[in-house]
């Protein structure tokens, strides 16, 4: 496929400014994990037929899901790819699943390649799939360009796109429609009216979040390993989870005013981004609060420690613990973190007023089983209500199972549009 002069001078302009930003790339706390892999070697990956781009820890899960959910018998070859070191441990831990619950996968995960076309072209040649998913927001002109050069079809699944980047993305509308994917699945209506402003109504579908699918009551009992290793067992514990950089100062005050007002209360503090782990030790060192690093930790710390949580994928398990949550990325103008898995262990989760990422979930905060408060002050009191006197978690489990069922299915609905993709249907 021809994409004409146009597309491709503006597609040199953005090589340059790679080959500009790389040194500084190169050098990135974040980016410099997986380095070799993202500039693609010899023998990144063998051929597979599907390529899955995951960009976070966020996504791996929605991708983790979707080899839940595959059936038994599609056997394939799937690449599972993220440009984060948490994506990267969770997809790992999605392909050690599926080697035990779906041998007849073969799963691959490697980093994301950079996005600089030479180098994406020959990710994708080597690659050769039958179809490329982009989950979520994940629109990258150099695979876009590589996919659409070679007719490979292009699917965003659980896409989501705010007006600001939709705003971007039309200044320069005649190259994305050049490269525009075979199809979009979009979480709102809201979302899928943006990527048709964009791209056109043609194949622009909505769909329930795959968020949704991933979280079950059912699954939230049994035995934690937490329990006697990490916490001890009926500890009061507050779990302030996936802190984001905006909000550190209000939750440094946040856990300074909790410990005054609860010296026996433990509380465990998981920062969004690791790199920010060693800040937090210095600041809550600085407060002369008493901590521990969960890596340090070989038995349970006494009541009233703070847990600062420098591991990844026991967030859950602490939420299971947990007498009262904090969910951040939402007391900054962030948009909000997933607020879903405390409430499937029974935790009326508490968050800030920014959340405009989870727009999608506001029929659980309708049915205030979310306590939204305006800031850090309402993020205290709240927390200190529920400490006093929480919600029976049996209860809300009941009342949030009703909820999920009216917004589950759309991983099914993802899985057959990819078959059909992969049989060249569409």
């Amino acid at each position: 496929m021809s994409l004409g002069f146009s597309h491709n001078m503006m597609l040199a302009v953005y090589g340059t400014v790679w080959r500009i930003a790389r040194p500084v790339l190169d050098r990135n706390k974040r980016l410099k994990n997986g380095l070799a892999q993202r500039l693609v070697p010899y023998g990144w990956s063998k051929r597979a037929h599907v390529w899955v781009q995951a960009a976070s820890g966020g996504e791996a899960y929605l991708a983790w899901q979707m080899l839940r959910e595959m059936p038994d018998d599609q056997q394939m070859t799937i690449l599972l790819t993220s440009c984060t070191k948490q994506g990267i441990e969770v997809l790992e831990k999605a392909r050690e699943w599926a080697a035990k619950e779906k041998s007849y996968l073969d799963v691959i995960v490697n980093y994301f390649p950079y996005d600089q076309p030479h180098v994406m072209e020959r990710a994708v040649e080597m690659v050769a799939p039958k179809a490329m998913v982009l989950l979520e927001t994940e629109l990258w002109p150099g695979l876009l360009t590589a996919c659409a050069v070679r007719d490979i079809p292009v699917a965003v699944f659980n896409g989501r796109m705010n007006p600001r980047s939709l705003a971007g993305y039309l200044a320069t509308a005649g190259f994305w429609q050049r490269i525009r994917p075979t199809m979009i699945h979009a979480i709102s209506d809201k979302d899928a009216c943006r990527y048709a402003a964009l791209f056109g109504e043609q194949g622009v579908y909505t769909m329930n979040n795959i968020k949704f699918d991933s979280v079950s009551v059912e699954n939230a009992t049994g035995k934690n390993p937490l329990v006697g290793k990490v916490i001890k067992k009926n500890t009061p514990l507050v779990v302030l989870g996936s802190v984001r950089e905006e909000e550190e100062s209000d939750i440094l005050d946040l856990v300074i005013r909790l410990k005054k007002a609860r010296p026996k209360t433990s509380i465990a503090l998981f920062p969004r981004h690791m790199e920010r782990v060693g800040l937090w030790e210095m600041m809550l060192n600085g407060a002369e609060l008493p901590i521990v690093l969960r890596s340090q930790i070989t038995e349970p710390p006494a009541p009233g420690t703070v847990i600062l949580w420098d591991t990844f994928g026991e967030l859950g398990f602490a939420y299971q613990l947990a007498r009262a949550v904090f969910v951040g990325g939402s007391l900054a103008p962030l948009g909000g973190q997933n607020f879903l898995e405390p409430l499937a262990f029974g935790k009326m989760p508490v968050i800030g007023s920014s959340y405009h990422n989870f727009q999608w979930a506001e029929g659980i905060i309708d049915e205030k089983l979310v306590y939204s408060v305006d800031d850090v002050d309402g993020v205290f009191d709240q927390i200190m209500r529920i400490l006093k006197r929480a919600a029976k978690p049996e209860t809300v489990q009941k009342r949030f199972s009703t909820c999920l069922k009216d917004h589950q299915g759309g991983t099914k609905q993802v899985l057959n549009a990819l078959w059909l993709m992969v049989k060249r249907e569409v």
